[in-house]
């Protein structure tokens, strides 16, 4: 400092650039580490602006601004990239870490012992990134005995499709999961309170700083990494190729090629050997609902929520699954649809017995008429699948021709001669 004149002389500023890693990212600013150091950088306008152009797990360099503050002046080229999808905005593709070498999907012991999918598209994604995929199934400890035993068949499935499947508690220490990621960076994915965050810590790894709602690196032993993620439910994958589908359901794959249609949907066709080994229950039912929503592109992108049948009226266009018949609310007289009017077929849908009666999904074929008190006609209808029956009201514009042709189909294998009836009238 010159006294004489009480100005300040600006001591030399190191602005040589340094390599650092991005473990979080807030608004504007980014915390970046580097030699076990945390930096907080600004960031510039052109990264603020751009999707996807920073993501945690990024390698960048960074500079001294002055007055304690670093600025990131570049992202340096990433090794891998793992994305997922949005339901929104189903073009849009979603960076959820950069230069990984492992994903580590998250699920419950009670979410597998009902559902699908979710492990399925985590394991497309990892191959996609080009990088190891493993399972982790928590709170193993909180499910009986018994329903471990039906898991572990469903855990050698996954251990022919994933690189690696562990499960148990995220309160215990997992030894054996540490050592298998032993010295990479690992980002753990999935949905809110399932024990992402639980197991990491349990890893002895030292968390720079803390967040429940963006992506952390946290830095674990013997050179491994972690990025826990915020909780989400699917990765909803676009896209999703043939090869890639049957690389996920390799039991499904195999089924597939023996169907007597080339071109079978699984749905409704008869010969279908996806849909025998449903009806056998060799084929789990939450294993083909997760195969037929990747198969249905639309379906999958769709982020309209679906109406529950069990309380609300069906009053929107759809398309039959058995004849291909365009079917819109006009016409029904009551603007309720429950069957195709044409073919008279419907799908088997709700929990409750009643117009459509059950998760079973599967075609509910027309087989005969009862006539209701007051004289209106109703159609019994039986599932393919399950052999439930069901009784719905006739539509005003429903097939005259099929109609009656159900309802005389008794007639036609009557379980005496019809020729008692001639006896019987002519006493």
């Amino acid at each position: 400092m010159n006294k004489k004149k009480g100005i300040k002389i600006k001591k030399d500023i190191n602005t040589e650039a340094f390599q650092a890693t991005v473990i979080n990212i807030m608004n504007k600013q980014v915390k970046v580490l580097s030699k076990g150091e945390v930096y907080s950088c600004l960031l510039p306008g052109s990264l603020i602006s751009n999707k996807n152009s920073l993501v945690v797990g990024d390698e960048v360099e960074a500079e001294n601004a002055g007055n304690g503050q670093y600025k990131l002046i570049h992202v340096l080229p990433r090794k891998t990239a793992l994305y997922r999808g949005n339901r929104r905005s189903p073009e849009e593709k979603v960076l959820v870490a950069a230069n990984v070498q492992c994903l580590l999907a998250f699920v419950t012991a009670d979410y597998l012992l009902h559902q699908a999918g979710y492990l399925e598209s985590a394991i497309i994604a990892a191959r996609r990134a080009q990088i190891q995929v493993g399972i982790f199934i928590s709170k193993w400890d909180l499910i009986g005995e018994s329903a471990q035993a039906l898991l572990e068949a469903k855990l050698e499935l996954y251990k022919n499709t994933a690189d690696f499947v562990f499960a148990g508690s995220a309160r215990e220490r997992q030894e054996e999961l540490f050592k298998t990621v032993e010295g990479k960076t690992v980002v753990v994915v999935g949905d809110r309170s399932c024990g992402k965050t639980t197991l990491i810590h349990g890893s002895d790894s030292r968390c720079p700083m803390t967040s429940t709602h963006t992506s952390v690196l946290e830095v674990g032993l013997k050179g491994t990494f972690w990025i826990d993620t915020p909780g989400f439910r699917d990765f909803a994958l676009q896209q999703i190729s043939e090869e890639e589908r049957n690389a996920v359901f390799p039991e499904l794959a195999q089924l597939t090629g023996g169907c007597y249609f080339r071109n079978c949907t699984h749905v409704h066709e008869d010969g279908c050997q996806v849909l025998e080994a449903l009806r056998s229950k060799k084929l789990k039912r939450e294993r083909y609902d997760a195969y037929q929503k990747m198969t249905d592109i639309k379906a999958a992108s769709s982020f309209t929520p679906k109406i529950d049948y069990r309380h609300s009226a069906c009053t929107e266009s759809f398309t039959c699954k058995v004849c291909g018949t365009l079917v819109v609310p006009e016409g029904a007289g009551s603007r309720h649809r429950n069957h195709c009017p044409k073919c008279l077929s419907s799908i088997h849908i709700d929990n409750d017995p009643g117009d459509r009666a059950s998760l079973c999904k599967g075609i509910m074929e027309p087989v005969s008429v009862w006539v209701r008190k007051g004289g209106e006609w109703a159609i019994i209808h039986r599932c393919r699948m399950c052999g439930a029956l069901s009784s719905n009201r006739i539509a005003a514009d429903d097939n005259p021709a099929m109609l009656m042709s159900i309802a005389v189909k008794p007639l036609a294998m009557t379980p005496f001669p019809l020729n008692h009836l001639e006896e019987l009238f002519g006493q």
